[in-house]
């Protein structure tokens, strides 16, 4: 008896399994066929006035971004600038960020070592993340998130099957992506005047503190491969 139910179990948690990503594979497509729609004008066309409203319609934009590869954050985060003043659309922005970095979290979560195996046959470079796990879970997360390692969704998708700590991710990763989700709105609110300081200044910045990251998971990658030979 114990035995059936232990099959009965095993075959519901695979057709779960199965719905959640057919549900996934069903958004996926719908976000690729409206790609061209995911721009700055495209948001902005379809944004309600209403200032609360515009909030939810963001906050329904970015729950869409965690569940498809094909819309760039940035394009969100610089909307929100343009929408709102700079106070509120950071603010939105670090809601956005965690409704983008949870839902294909949990997503992981339900679907486990399939998915896992998924992202590393796909992206070799999820066996680093594999390799560099060593309990430090927020600093993992934070790094992972300021370095742009994988593509967003994946990566949530990944911590998520391998079960890193759901509070010390979401810390890490709002933290890692706390830069982008501060220039790419000011970015924003300057988009119609280029010449400005404050776009330069934005995209300036963004890019050195990018290449410091990068410059440093490089030197940090190449020590560890030193270590290891």
């Amino acid at each position: 008896m114990a035995k059936e139910n232990g099959g009965g179990d095993i075959l519901r948690s695979r057709k779960y399994k199965v719905i959640l990503l057919c549900v996934w594979l069903v958004i996926l497509a719908v976000c690729f066929v409206n790609r061209d729609r995911f721009s700055v004008d495209g948001v902005l066309r379809y944004s309600p006035r209403n200032p609360l409203l515009a909030a939810m319609f963001m906050l329904l934009l970015f729950a869409l971004k965690s569940l498809s590869v094909f819309i760039f954050s940035g394009i969100l985060f610089a909307a929100n600038g343009i929408l709102f003043p700079l106070p509120a659309a950071i603010a939105l922005n670090v809601l956005g960020a965690a409704v983008m970095v949870s839902l294909p979290y949990w997503l992981g979560r339900r679907l486990g070592k399939d998915a896992v195996d998924s992202v590393i046959a796909k992206y070799p470079k999820a066996e680093a993340l594999r390799r560099m796990r060593t309990g430090r879970e927020f600093s993992l997360s934070f790094i992972t998130r300021a370095i742009n390692i994988l593509p967003s969704d994946i990566l949530s998708l990944y911590m998520g099957a391998t079960g890193i700590n759901y509070p010390k991710y979401l810390a890490g990763s709002i933290l890692g992506m706390l830069l982008s989700l501060i220039t790419f709105p000011i970015m924003g609110m300057n988009i119609t005047e280029p010449a400005s300081p404050w776009f330069w200044a934005s995209i300036v910045i963004q890019v050195l503190v990018s290449a410091v990251f990068i410059g440093g998971y490089w030197i940090y990658y190449r020590k560890k491969r030193r270590e290891a030979q």
